[in-house]
């Protein structure tokens, strides 16, 4: 008890319960912030290149997907919209669903949002290289 701070410097919920910050969730909302800024600049980007792709046939668009200004935003959008994916939906998934069932949930949100990125990925240098 000779650690916590005087009772003046802390909320009306702290004084009852003897808790302090939980010291998480700071990194989340930042990450959160920072792919949302991200994507507005890659989508802005995505909908520019598939503009630029809409009156190629499929060859024209592994030509130009082949170069790599096209190739690295497309890569770009594809990671930052599934990590802010992840971000959102770990956030709502902690908020929503408790107990032993918030672990399983979380892994499984964490594994489908893996697959589909490598999925994506995968798609994407398939098409730019070959």
């Amino acid at each position: 008890m000779a650690n916590l701070p005087p009772s003046g410097l802390r909320t009306p919920l702290e004084r009852v319960r003897f808790l302090g910050s939980a010291r998480s969730g700071t990194t989340e909302a930042w990450l959160m912030r920072v792919t949302s800024l991200a994507m507005i600049a890659l989508t802005l980007g995505f909908v520019w290149l598939l503009l630029d792709l809409l009156h190629l046939d499929y060859n024209g668009v592994r030509a130009a997907l082949a170069s790599p200004l096209p190739a690295i935003l497309l890569l770009a959008f594809i990671l930052a919209g599934i990590v802010h994916m992840e971000l959102g939906m770990r956030s709502v998934i902690v908020d929503y669903i408790h107990g032993e069932a918030r672990g399983w949930t979380l892994l499984a949100n964490t594994c489908f949002c893996a697959l589909l990125g490598l999925a994506c990925v995968y798609a994407a240098l398939r098409i730019a290289f070959t």
